[in-house]
């Protein structure tokens, strides 16, 4: 069924007028409530109480735009995906109010990723060809769909770490996604896609630096969560042959290239932190972004230079869509290592440039020993304590 341009046009209106009206209320409830998110001067880097209630907007807007648009009825298992995201919503609700436990939230993850599996017949069935694997079963296919809805979640929710960066992010990617959409013929992804980089936009005006509102994670499970969809169903594309004309059977990679930021900043914290012995989803700050801020860039840079980066990767990755997936694959990963400046020879050529501001430079250095030197000092310490009780006990 062909709905018309009209209609279309208002539901997204209504999205983002939606998204942007809601804002300022939520921040009103928050002031009389006392719902902030309160800095801290290490990772929580704003300067004053702020709302983290900006995804109870980007959800209420999503929505009802989505509703009006008149392909949500279309969409298969419209139901299941409707159910998923609002147990998300008051879970990332109760988080963002009250606290919840990672492993609480995991367990809602894995609950709401088994839906859509099993209820929009959303599952990954094939790797066109990366690593050598093509086809893969179903008892498979449903562990290594579940394994990449939980990553993109997961990932999305770590880069929402200064103003506008996750909020961006899931602009520039829910777009390419549609594009991928519209190519195939599939006007109710391609619509949900739109619709949320949509609803992106409405938040981004007020999260955009200096931010009034933070996504929470409240907005971060929604759109994380919807990414993860999409990008489930986007790695099937490769058999439309009106998407292969323009992406060839590169749809298993390019959300890789899509979600690059992400993906690369979760896979990089957690081999750093792996290697120091931390736990894997220890707090701190050795994100992509908290390493541009300390290295002089402003939170306004930082984003905007992590849109570029996803931007670029993104056409790139497209351009040559019609190689090799693992040749692809290889591009994307050398992109990422190449683009960003968070390793010592880059931060030189960058310093010398001029793009990276001496002066904070050099305190970034000094910050570093002082945490290398102090992190020693502690390790030491409980070494003692521990050799003195083994003493006493003995």
């Amino acid at each position: 069924m062909e709905l018309s341009l009209l209609q279309l046009t208002t539901a997204a209106i209504i999205t983002v007028g939606v998204v942007y009206l809601t804002i300022p209320l939520l921040i009103k409830v928050a002031y009389h409530k006392d719902l902030y998110d309160k800095p801290d001067g290490e990772r929580k880097l704003h300067d004053r109480y702020i709302s983290s209630l900006g995804g109870v907007a980007i959800f209420i807007g999503l929505f009802i735009g989505y509703a009006i648009s008149g392909y949500a009825e279309q969409l298969t298992g419209f139901g299941y995906l409707s159910a998923a995201l609002v147990l998300l919503f008051f879970t990332g609700l109760k988080d963002d109010i009250m606290g919840l436990s990672p492993n609480k939230k995991l367990a809602v993850e894995i609950l709401t990723g088994m839906l859509i599996i099993f209820g929009c017949n959303a599952f990954i069935g094939n790797f066109n060809g990366i690593f050598g694997v093509d086809q893969i079963p179903l008892y498979l296919s449903i562990p290594v769909t579940l394994f990449t809805v939980i990553v993109i979640m997961n990932s999305y929710n770590l880069i929402d770490g200064i103003d506008g960066l996750a909020g961006g992010i899931g602009l520039i990617a829910s777009l390419f996604l549609s594009a991928g959409f519209f190519a195939a013929g599939n006007m109710p992804l391609t619509i949900l896609a739109l619709f949320t980089a949509i609803a992106m936009l409405g938040f981004l005006i007020h999260n955009f630096h200096p931010a009034n509102i933070f996504m929470g994670d409240t907005g971060s499970l929604v759109v994380g969560f919807l990414l993860a969809f999409l990008t489930v169903h986007f790695i099937g594309l490769s058999e439309v042959r009106s998407f292969s004309i323009i992406y060839s059977n590169a749809s298993t990679v390019l959300p890789i290239a899509f979600l690059a930021i992400p993906l690369y900043d979760t896979l990089t914290v957690f081999l750093k932190r792996l290697a120091r012995g931390d736990g894997p989803f220890t707090p701190g700050r050795d994100h992509v972004h908290h390493q541009l801020l300390e290295i002089g860039f402003t939170q306004r840079q930082t984003a905007v230079m992590l849109y570029l980066v996803t931007i670029l990767i993104g056409l790139l990755a497209i351009s040559i869509a019609h190689l090799n997936n693992n040749i692809v694959l290889g591009v994307i990963i050398l992109s990422m290592v190449t683009f960003l400046p968070t390793s010592g020879y880059k931060r030189f050529i960058f310093k010398k440039l001029g793009i990276i501001d001496l002066e904070r430079y050099f305190t970034y250095q000094e910050r570093v020993a002082e945490r290398n030197e102090r992190t020693s000092g502690v390790e030491r310490s409980s070494g003692q304590k521990k050799k003195k009780e083994a003493k006493q006990v003995g």
